[in-house]
């Protein structure tokens, strides 16, 4: 059985952002994918959470889109390292890059590049009755745009800051250092 929230040592890492271990576990626990599930990760990035998809659902399937060449790579060498060949990368920018994905049980988005309401738009065409949207933000100013999007949506959202601070040691101390605070929010479609 895979648990979630994979080092964040263990990943290929290059200077594509990623998404820390343990808002990744977050992340997996909100979205509840099924192990024939079929996802999509749009803005994947280096891949870490299409990798976790990827493993918490071994007999489905994991669209990684990402528009950067190098996250491209990065998803590619992350995937063959863990050994998740239920991943098929595509490279472009979403809304677009969306065209022709199959109905899915669950989309991961974490970048938009300001393309919020027609990924949104493009997510909702493609997500089945009762699947799960989970997003992820770390400004303030997308978060608002997330609650504006979904005013008018037949979806049910709720959301929550998570504050992480890891032990660090300091001589014969130990210290907190704080990451980045970052909102989830998971938004379920009604039947």
């Amino acid at each position: 059985m895979h648990t979630f929230g994979i080092a964040d040592e263990e990943f290929i890492r290059g200077k594509v952002p990623m998404t820390k271990a343990e808002i990744r576990a977050m992340v997996m626990v909100k979205a509840a994918i099924r192990p024939g599930d079929t996802v999509a990760d749009i803005g994947a990035g280096t891949g870490s959470l299409s990798v976790e998809a990827a493993l918490a659902a071994p007999e489905g399937k994991v669209y990684a889109i990402e528009k950067n060449p190098e996250g491209i790579g990065l998803i590619r060498q992350n995937a063959e390292k863990f050994g998740c060949h239920n991943i098929e990368v595509i490279e472009g920018v979403a809304p677009e890059a969306m065209n022709g994905l199959p109905q899915c049980h669950v989309i991961l988005i974490g970048g938009t590049g300001g393309n919020l309401s027609s990924i949104l738009d493009a997510a909702d065409d493609r997500l089945a009755p009762g699947g799960r949207i989970v997003l992820t933000a770390v400004t303030a100013e997308t978060t608002g745009d997330i609650v504006r999007a979904f005013a008018d949506r037949n979806y049910t959202l709720e959301g929550f800051q998570m504050q992480v601070n890891r032990l660090r040691r300091l001589g014969r101390y130990h210290l907190y250092s704080p990451l980045s605070p970052v909102f989830i929010f998971t938004a379920v479609k009604q039947k």
